[in-house]
């Protein structure tokens, strides 16, 4: 799916290694960007973690989200260079 604009947020997929395609929304916000995006698991159909972060650059709000959800899912995150 290509980015879209939707209610003045860029709407848009990234790609996380191990889990696939996470549906994120970005926003224009006083400290930069704000990544909106939704963990959910299929054999817990009523139940999903809202997240969202904040980064200076639409670049580095999307560059962390396989990181934030790599963090949510419990697992190691590698604290290297991410941009």
């Amino acid at each position: 799916m290509p980015a879209s604009l939707s209610a003045g947020a860029i709407v848009d997929e990234v790609h996380v290694d191990g889990i696939g395609v996470v549906p994120v929304r970005f926003n224009r916000c006083p400290a930069g960007w704000q990544v909106t995006f939704e963990l959910r698991d299929d054999a817990v159909g009523d139940l999903a973690v809202q997240h969202k972060l904040v980064a200076p650059s639409l670049r580095e709000a999307k560059a962390s989200v396989p990181r934030a959800v790599t963090y949510l899912l419990g697992r190691p995150v590698d604290v290297g260079s991410h941009i």
